[in-house]
């Protein structure tokens, strides 16, 4: 009697202990959008970058938080896990990523330092070499750790422009052989990439997936619309060194991206370009849409739908790849709906994956 006693007593333990739960496989970001309260602020916080340093991801976002009458960047931290024992999603603006992971994030807050003037600065978009470029790229490029390339919009001239900022080392190693320190990887000074640039506003730059091309969004003709400059043949390190300089380069309008209302905002991952519209039959202000690439040409945009989008402006969408296994992807974007800190705040939800 005293062991079927017993036996009852371990199996309510056991229990108890959540040991029975089924689990998941892999983890699902909300897909209805939560606001990021503790990055934002009363003011307006919008336009964002991010990049994945270990399992933290580093948030450049333009802000006019202290009171500023123009938009600065600022770097913030975001850390999402899910639970996969407890089916749970969680997200923290004060992770904890290992030394190494704050470490590489470090420079990011030096480029914002650089980038930032007494005008408007908008739309960062910063990829890193290890990570991004060369990866991807250059498998053969060696070790770059903690060096980006960041090109934004800037309007100190007057109209905005599209700047370049970088901290990239060709030789990352002393003569002796040792790894230049994350800290000895400054900034350059922002030079402006007039190959891009009109007399009108030239904003939102991002590449495609091979490089060798340039999404940005200009009002040149009227209204805001999205552009392509095919890039010449080059090697990818050397695009801080040469983006500056090309001249003569094809721009065009993307006529299957653009309409006859406002298209701005676009952000390519892979063969999905994010971007965002007031175009008729969106759900009010501006929405956020997305296209294909089929290999030759990007498909008819598709909106996001009514759970992601609503009768407030959404603004300048991003995707982020996170490092663990998650069913969809996470993006990140700004609105200013009600029910914010105030003005734009900064929003995150899960979209399906391509494939």
């Amino acid at each position: 009697m005293k062991h079927i006693l017993l036996l009852v007593c371990l199996l309510i333990v056991v229990c108890s202990c959540d040991l029975f739960e089924p689990g998941y496989k892999e983890g699902v970001f909300p897909e209805s959008p939560i606001n990021l309260a503790d990055i934002n602020s009363a003011d307006d916080d919008y336009n964002s970058t991010s990049k994945v340093a270990g399992d933290v991801m580093a948030l450049v976002f333009s802000s006019k938080r202290g009171g500023r009458s123009d938009f600065n960047f600022i770097h913030e931290a975001l850390e999402v896990t899910y639970d996969l024992r407890k089916g749970k999603f969680t997200f923290t603006t004060k992770p904890y990523g290992g030394l190494s992971a704050i470490e590489e994030q470090n420079p990011l807050t030096w480029a914002t330092s650089m980038a930032n003037s007494t005008a408007n600065e908008l739309g960062p978009y910063i990829r890193s070499y290890d990570y991004d470029i060369i990866s991807r790229n250059d498998p053969s490029g060696g070790s770059h750790r903690g060096e980006y390339l960041m090109l934004f919009a800037s309007d100190r001239s007057g109209d905005l422009d599209i700047y370049l900022t970088h901290n990239y080392q060709a030789q990352p190693r002393s003569a002796s052989g040792v790894l230049m320190s994350i800290g000895d990887k400054g900034f350059s000074t922002p030079v402006p990439v007039p190959f891009l640039n009109s007399s009108a506003d030239d904003a939102y730059p991002t590449f495609d997936a091979t490089y060798g091309s340039v999404y940005f969004t200009s009002n040149r003709e009227g209204s805001f619309d999205l552009y392509k400059a095919t890039l010449p043949a080059m090697g990818v390190t050397t695009l801080q060194d040469q983006l500056p300089l090309i001249t003569g380069t094809p721009v065009e309008k993307v006529s299957s991206l653009s309409s006859s209302a406002d298209d701005k905002c676009p952000f390519i991952d892979g063969d999905r370009l994010v971007f965002s519209s007031n175009r008729p039959g969106g759900y009010g202000g501006f929405d956020l849409y997305y296209s294909l690439w089929d290999g030759k040409q990007w498909g008819q945009p598709v909106n996001f739908g009514p759970t992601i989008n609503s009768v407030n402006d959404e603004y300048r969408p991003i995707l982020a790849r996170i490092p663990q296994q998650f069913s969809n992807q996470l993006m990140i974007f700004s609105s200013n709906r009600p029910g914010g800190k105030g003005g734009f705040d900064l929003y995150i939800v899960g979209v399906p994956k391509l494939g």
